[in-house]
Formats: C-alpha cells, structure tokens, sequence
C-alpha cells in the first residue's frame, strides 16, 4: 500500500535583498538624507537622528551606513530605554565609536522622555526627515520589491497592484513577499492573473474570519 506522500514545504531561495547605498531608490523626498550618510565621517556632529515614515527606507539607508563607517545604528530609538540610549550617545560624542545613527518615526517632542540630559542631548542632534515615497517612485520600488525575492515581474501586474492595493511601502512589502510565497507553494508563476485570485481569495477569507455576532 502507497502512503500519502508528504507535503511538500516550500524552499526560500530568493537572494539576499541589496541594502547599499547603490541599491536605494533615491528621489526629492529623500535626496538630502542619503546625502547626509554618505557624507560620512563628515558629519558636523558624531550623531545623527533619520526621521521618516514606515517604509520610507531608514533601515536599509542605516545598514548601508553602518557598513561603510562601522558606526552604531539603533533603529526605533525613541523605542530603547532612557539609560542605554544615553549611553551610546555619550560614547559618540567621546569618540569611543566611530558614529551614532538613530532612526525614528517619530519627532523628538513625541518621545515622552523623562531624563533630562537626555533631552538635552537629543535636542542638539542634528535631524534628517525623508517623507513618503512621490508617485512616480511607486512603480520602481515594486519592482525593486519584486527583484529582491529574485523575481521580475510584468508591467501589467506592477500596474494592476498599484491600481487596487495599498500604496504604503510596508503594505506593498508585505504584499511582495504573500505572493512571493504562495506561487512558491503552488509551484506557480506569478502573473497578474495569479495576483488577481490570490486577492480574490484574500478578501474571502477575511469575509468569512470575521467575528461571529
């Protein structure tokens, strides 16, 4: 008697996506800030705080960062406790490390903090803001999504995704990679038509996950 075979689990070959500085999308809305990094150890101060909305790219701007200067990067900053962050901003400023990047979503005056030296220090650091992806960016950038689990995609299904999902970046992130994986279970090439099901399918199961009243 034949046993029902086994499934079959799904193997994530995609590379490695690129974070260097050559890989990022650069556009108005983030030109001064990429500037900014890469004018390391230029730096008119030993510290330097990127502000920027989910998905805008501040972690793969800081790993490019951190692989060229060997600095501290300390994503969500306004996340680490008081003390340590203090800590690590008075060893950039005595010199111990070769640099400090911090990344937030949000301004300081949002931070809630209680230590004033703390305050103070974040007061007088230098700030750079990158704003939302513009709209002619979008297209690209899904590509480049695309690209990074080792897929390239048509034109009309870049389109399609643009035309009907959320545009947010970590939205479209998250989209790439449910795809992505899927048609690697199914075994499937991933075409807009495929996308097209998929989402279809999506929006049965969320219909039917809801709360029973």
């Amino acid at each position: 008697m034949i046993g029902k075979p086994e499934t079959q689990i799904p193997l994530e070959l995609s590379p490695e996506p690129a974070s260097g500085f050559e890989s990022f999308i650069i556009t108005d809305s983030n030109r001064i800030a990429v500037t900014a990094l890469r004018a390391w150890p230029d730096w008119p101060a030993p510290i330097l705080l990127l502000l920027g909305p989910e998905g805008t790219g501040k972690t793969h701007l800081g790993e490019a960062w951190q692989t060229l200067s060997c600095g501290v990067l300390i994503d969500d900053a306004d996340k680490r406790e008081e003390t340590d962050l203090f800590a690590q901003m008075n060893l950039a400023l005595n010199g111990d490390v070769s640099g400090l990047l911090l990344t937030s979503r949000k301004p300081i005056a949002e931070w809630e903090i209680e230590m004033p030296d703390l305050r103070s220090r974040l007061s007088n650091t230098p700030v750079m803001v990158m704003d939302d992806y513009d709209e002619e960016v979008l297209e690209p950038l899904l590509r480049q999504l695309f690209q990074n689990r080792g897929r390239v995609v048509t034109k009309d299904l870049v389109d399609y995704l643009l035309r009907y999902e959320d545009r947010e970046v970590g939205a479209l992130r998250n989209l790439v990679r449910a795809l992505d994986e899927t048609a690697l279970e199914e075994k499937a090439d991933l075409t807009k038509y495929f996308a097209a099901q998929y989402l279809s399918g999506r929006l049965e199961r969320d219909l039917f996950s809801g709360p029973i009243e």
